[in-house]
């Protein structure tokens, strides 16, 4: 029996629905990508903001016409359940998070004739990453309770995953061939802490595993960063650098109204000390404008930091209201005009930091995992220490005179730089794959 699949939302709901559909191989269900070719269509949702709760909601509506029974899972068919089976009732199924456990048994309700065996597994996943790509997915949850965000009431509070479930994990996807990991969580610095361990004592255990050829670190709240995590950067060379550390704002009128910890002093001490005991530190951030309160003079400060900083790379938000939350109904709502300027102000300032840095980067060298090959612009894709795998930094393409296979671990001397992204010439392959 065939399964479509839509995914949707972030990296945390696709280690999700890749568990689903481990689940669902294992019961007799194959992953088609086209409707035509399913028996059942199976939406994995988000509904973080307006606009991704807009485009589930498209995704439901355009699948529900195909006549094929339509399942709906994820942080949408979680956040708005009840109201969803009444505005959507063409629908077939609808499984919030909290269901997960008892997954075989709602889906169970659309195939009488089937009997569906265990349980959904976060030992087993059907990866929908590229080959070689794979997340770590660390935590679930999150106890900041920012005001902006609905994460909380979504996913609950934070729980770490146990120590030696991910040392397992680390294991299997060692033994999967995966050679670039990314670990993610609600709140990756938190990890470890309601379970006696930490972050740092995590990243030493991935360093055990020989076989990861890049590790990056995504969504580190910024104030619980740990000095012995920096100290482990900055004593061993073979560790990614690459440290997402998403700080909103830079003015403490603003962090505050958020909710966030830390003060903008905080976050340039952790930036300045990031720079300092590891110079080659490739950082990220996310920024938001608009949010309610936020004064002219805020949002100037906050641009005057992102020139100072100068981040590797930075996404602009603007402030989306959301119900349930603290900022909902807070007074001074900026109007949306407002808000795209502001946004519109810091990407232009971004992307002139982004191009400096870039030509910065002209006539040094990285290594390179090769991905695959793009026949119409005649260069190889790969991962590298410079940009997140999720592409939405940028990337970074290879040209090479040796034909290069996916796998192969390469050095490449970046030779043109563009705005966002790198292109690069292989001068040495430094391993091949078997």
């Amino acid at each position: 029996m065939n399964i479509g699949v839509i995914s949707l939302g972030c990296a945390k709901n696709q280690v999700d629905l890749e568990e689903i559909l481990s689940y669902l191989k294992r019961n007799g269900f194959e992953t088609v990508n086209s409707p035509e070719l399913s028996d059942v269509i199976l939406i994995n949702t988000c509904g973080f903001i307006d606009s991704a709760k807009k485009e589930s909601i498209q995704a439901i509506l355009e699948m529900v016409k195909t006549n094929k029974p339509v399942v709906v899972t994820g942080c949408l068919a979680t956040r708005y359940l009840e109201e969803l089976k009444k505005e959507i009732p063409e629908a077939a199924l609808w499984i919030p998070l909290a269901d997960y456990p008892h997954f075989g048994e709602k889906f169970s309700t659309l195939f009488k004739d089937r009997t569906f065996q265990g349980q959904i597994d976060p030992l087993r996943r059907e990866y929908i990453s590229p080959k070689r790509e794979a997340y770590l997915r660390i935590s679930d949850g999150c106890n900041n309770f920012c005001r902006f965000c609905a994460i909380p009431y979504i996913r609950g509070r934070f729980k770490s995953v146990p120590f030696e479930t991910l040392k397992k994990e680390l294991d299997i996807l060692e033994k999967d061939g995966i050679r670039s990991l990314t670990v993610i969580s609600q709140d990756t610095s938190m990890y470890g802490r309601d379970i006696g361990t930490s972050l740092t004592e995590l990243v030493k255990e991935i360093r055990k595993h020989k076989g990861f050829d890049f590790v990056k670190l995504m969504y580190l709240y910024p104030d619980e960063v740990p000095d012995s995590l920096i100290d482990l950067y900055s004593n061993d060379s073979n560790i990614t650098p690459y440290f997402d550390l998403p700080v909103q704002h830079f003015s403490d009128h603003v962090l505050k109204a958020m909710g966030r910890r830390g003060t903008k002093k905080d976050i340039l001490d952790l930036i300045a000390r990031f720079r300092s005991k590891v110079p080659n530190a490739v950082l990220r951030t996310t920024i938001m404008v608009g949010f309610p309160g936020e004064t002219e003079e805020d949002f100037q400060e906050c641009l005057k930091a992102i020139e100072e900083v100068r981040f590797d790379h930075l996404g602009c938000f603007t402030y989306s209201r959301e119900e349930n939350t603290a900022a909902y109904r807070m007074e001074g709502q900026i109007p949306a005009k407002v808000k795209k300027e502001r946004y519109n102000k810091v990407m232009a300032l971004q992307k002139k930091i982004s191009y400096q840095l870039n030509k910065e980067r002209i006539g040094k060298t990285y290594p390179c995992l090769v991905t695959g090959y793009d026949e119409k612009n005649l260069c190889y894709d790969c991962v590298n220490p410079l940009y997140a795998d999720d592409d939405i930094d940028g990337k970074m393409v290879l040209f090479s005179k040796t034909p290069l296979n996916p796998g192969d671990l390469v050095l490449a001397k970046v030779v043109n730089a563009l705005v966002y992204d790198l292109e690069a010439e292989v001068v040495q392959i430094l391993r091949k794959e078997e």
